[in-house]
C-alpha cells in the first residue's frame, strides 16, 4: 500500500491508497469538508480535491506530533553524577581542528572544556554501552607536522534540559567507559550551577 499521492486528488485514487471502500471515504470527506479543512471541485475529470488554508495548518500540526512522537522514540536517557576531569578537555577544545569541525558538524562553538558526568546505576550503564553501537557524527582522524589528532564521535544532546550539547567520544581517552564527556557553547557547570556530587540528566538524540 502507498500513501505517495502526485497529480490531481480524486476519491477514487485515496480509496485504493488507503485499501478503504469509496463509501468510507466519501463520508470521511464529507466531515474534512465541513470541518474546512479541505474543498472540493467538481470538473471534466470528476470530483478533485485540496486541502484549505486551515487544512495545510492542521495537516502540519499533525507532521510535528508525529515527528515528535519519533524523536521520542529515538532518545537515550542517561543520569549521573558531575566529576571533575584532568583538564585535557580544555586543552583538545582549544585545537582549531576540532573547534572548527564541532562548529560545521554541530552548528556551535563549544566552550573550552568538557563536562565529565559518571555513570554509576546499572540501567543507565547498559543504557550507555548502547551508545556504542549508534553511528553518530564523525570527526576524523587529522594529521599535523609534529602529531596526530584523534578521531571524536559526537551524539547531539541535551544536558538537564540545556541544548544546544554533545556527547563525545574521543577515540582517545583515558576515561573508563563509565564517565561520559560532554560538550556545549555554555560553560555548564556555572549555566546549571554545578558541583562535583550534583545529578544531572542527559538525553541523547540517536
Amino acid at each position: 500500500m502507498s500513501l505517495a499521492l502526485t497529480g490531481p486528488v480524486t476519491q477514487v485514487r485515496i480509496a485504493k491508497a488507503i485499501d478503504l471502500s469509496q463509501q468510507t471515504i466519501s463520508r470521511k470527506l464529507r466531515e474534512l469538508e465541513d470541518s474546512g479543512y479541505i474543498q472540493r471541485t467538481i470538473g471534466p475529470d470528476g470530483e478533485t480535491l485540496r486541502l484549505t488554508k486551515q487544512g495545510e495548518e492542521k495537516l502540519n500540526a499533525c507532521l510535528k506530533t508525529i515527528r515528535g512522537i519519533i524523536m521520542t522514540d529515538n532518545v537515550i536517557r542517561l543520569k549521573g553524577k558531575v566529576v571533575s576531569g584532568l583538564g585535557e578537555g580544555r586543552i583538545f577544545l582549544n585545537m582549531p581542528y576540532y573547534v572548527d569541525s564541532f562548529k560545521k558538524l554541530l552548528g556551535f562553538q563549544p566552550f573550552p572544556g568538557t563536562l565529565n558526568v559518571l555513570i554509576y546505576e546499572k540501567e543507565f550503564l547498559e543504557a550507555r554501552l548502547e551508545l556504542e553501537s549508534v553511528k553518530g557524527i564523525e570527526i576524523p582522524e587529522h594529521r599535523e607536522e609534529n602529531r596526530v589528532l584523534g578521531a571524536v564521535r559526537a551524539l547531539p544532546a541535551s544536558v538537564s534540559g540545556i541544548t544546544p550539547a554533545a556527547l563525545i567520544f574521543p577515540a582517545r581517552t583515558v576515561h573508563p567507559r563509565s564517565i561520559v564527556e560532554l560538550i556545549s557553547p555554555f560553560h555548564l557547570r556555572e549555566k546549571l550551577s554545578l558541583k562535583d556530587g550534583h545529578e544531572v540528566e542527559i538525553e541523547v538524540f540517536t
